[in-house]
């Protein structure tokens, strides 16, 4: 597995980027969902600027909804512009937020291979242009889960649990293991959960300029 921070500046015209450069301000995004292929759901810290970008959002063909919060806080659903389902789609889990700030984005995801990335550097390139701007690896991910826990994901990742399109289900799998379809699922949110969590504290230990920093190069989708 591996951490990557990816830098996005997009040549799509996105609402997002509107507001920012309107307001000249930055946000970060979080609890993002995709709904579908083409809708993503999320909450921003919109700060002084909420009543502002509340109208902005309103009047964008975008965005299909808009709720406040609270006083700074704004949650919305509005048409992806196709990084999201990208990173998603490719196996890549978000580190629950991501940086706003004008055309630019920062996004910072888990992979569990090279060739993941890959493909995500590839597709995001349709969009703007993208530069890895770190890249960690994993380690020891074996000593956070319990051995049912590395059981599942590594009959996940064995059997193609997380290809695109699917070679495998989770019905299938946890018949595979003897265990009901719910328990897998279960087991699996966990393992993921503990593997993002360690990630994040990881790179939190570590900072930005570990030695496993790793610019875009040939080997990541040049």
């Amino acid at each position: 597995m591996f951490r990557a921070k990816l830098y996005l500046d997009m040549e799509t015209d996105c609402i997002l980027s509107e507001v920012t450069a309107r307001w000249e301000t930055t946000f970060t995004v979080n609890y993002e969902e995709v709904i579908d292929d083409e809708h993503i759901k999320f909450v921003i810290d919109a700060g002084g600027n909420a009543d502002e970008f509340v109208r902005a959002f309103e009047a964008s063909d975008q965005v299909c909804t808009v709720d406040r919060v609270d006083e700074t806080h704004v949650k919305l659903t509005k048409r992806s512009c196709g990084a999201l389902p990208i990173i998603r789609k490719n196996h890549g889990m978000m580190q629950w937020w991501d940086r706003v700030n004008g055309t630019q984005r920062i996004f910072d995801i888990v992979v569990y291979r090279r060739a993941d990335l890959r493909n995500i550097v590839t597709e995001l390139r349709e969009f703007g242009s993208v530069e890895v701007l770190q890249l960690l690896p994993y380690q020891s991910s074996e000593t956070l889960l319990s051995d049912r826990q590395a059981e599942v994901v590594g009959l996940a990742l064995a059997e193609g649990y997380y290809e695109w399109p699917r070679a495998a289900d989770a019905e299938t799998l946890a018949a595979e293991l003897g265990i009901a379809h719910s328990t897998f699922l279960e087991h699996l949110r966990k393992a993921e959960a503990r593997l993002l969590r360690s990630a994040f504290e990881g790179e939190q230990r570590s900072g930005t300029t570990s030695d496993g920093e790793l610019r875009v190069s040939p080997s990541i989708g040049n």
